[in-house]
């Protein structure tokens, strides 16, 4: 069971003290990793008795774990803190199956209010190896935990559907983003990769071109571009998966852009045998 599921079984059934505990975790994420009872009692205005029956619970739960120097928050923590801020706002009444798990992101189906499907993408950047991840990417020198780090990443490519949708990128409509959390469109399709042969691939790929292009006009680079973040919903492609994204006016902007058409185009002729030059779609995104 993964640590959405976790939160979501548990979530209705926890007290307003436990949330109380979760919260605080969360807000003292930047300075401490863990927080003994003594803190937690003082941060959330709880009797010392009260904070310890809340954590046990919550570590019963697979909340919280017990460190060393007290307890931290896990995944499934946060995911139910996100469950629950997201509920009491009217966004989501219920959260269903997974439909994608990833390396970096687990998302699942939910439901509206006016029951309309949609998805939640919760971040989980660290599952793997945290410390490569940070390294290679420009999160921040601060974020010395991996929720922290999700949650950068959640709020970047929030940001960056937001810029995209407007600018007429064919991308998932982002609706809210809580902690870790992205509520967007549900997109139904397969991952370019697992497509059967199309009747036209040259057209699909002129078509991804041209989402690249109107994502560069908007100033965004997916940085990231490949078979594996492309959707096919039957009669149109999807670009997911944009926490990598960068600025045109990023110093290795040229180079990202490049490795992100040239992804494109050795697949499509590795699949297809499609030749499409290099330079010709370079050009043709950039200007």
């Amino acid at each position: 069971m993964s640590s959405a599921e976790v939160a979501a079984k548990v979530v209705k059934d926890l007290e307003p003290e436990e949330f109380k505990v979760l919260k605080a975790l969360e807000a003292l994420l930047k300075d401490h990793e863990s927080l003994t009872i003594e803190q937690i009692s003082s941060k959330t205005g709880m009797h010392i008795d009260k904070a310890r029956f809340s954590v046990g619970k919550l570590n019963q739960m697979e909340l919280v774990i017990r460190t060393g120097r007290g307890f931290s928050l896990v995944s499934a923590g946060l995911d139910a803190l996100a469950l629950k801020i997201l509920a009491d706002e009217d966004i989501v009444v219920g959260m269903g199956k997974s439909i994608g798990v990833g390396k970096e992101s687990d998302v699942f189906e939910a439901v509206t209010p006016d029951q309309r499907f949609i998805a939640i993408k919760f971040f989980r950047i660290g599952r793997t190896s945290f410390r490569d991840i940070v390294r290679k990417r420009a999160f921040g020198k601060k974020l010395h935990h991996w929720l922290l780090v999700n949650m950068d990443a959640a709020k970047k490519e929030f940001h960056a559907l937001q810029v995209l949708k407007g600018a007429g990128v064919k991308v998932p409509e982002p609706f809210a983003l809580v902690k870790h959390a992205i509520v967007m469109e549900r997109v139904d399709g397969p991952r370019l990769i697992h497509c059967e042969t199309f009747t036209d691939p040259k057209a699909i790929l002129e078509t991804i071109l041209k989402n690249v292009k109107l994502a560069y006009r908007a100033g965004i680079i997916s940085a990231d571009l490949s078979e594996y973040n492309v959707l096919y919903d039957g009669s149109d492609v999807w670009i997911i998966d944009w926490p990598q994204s960068v600025s045109i006016k990023h110093p290795n902007a040229s180079m990202l852009l490049k490795r992100d058409v040239e992804n494109l185009l050795k697949f499509f002729k590795r699949k297809y045998a499609l030749q499409y030059s290099l330079a010709d779609a370079l050009e043709h995104v950039s200007k």
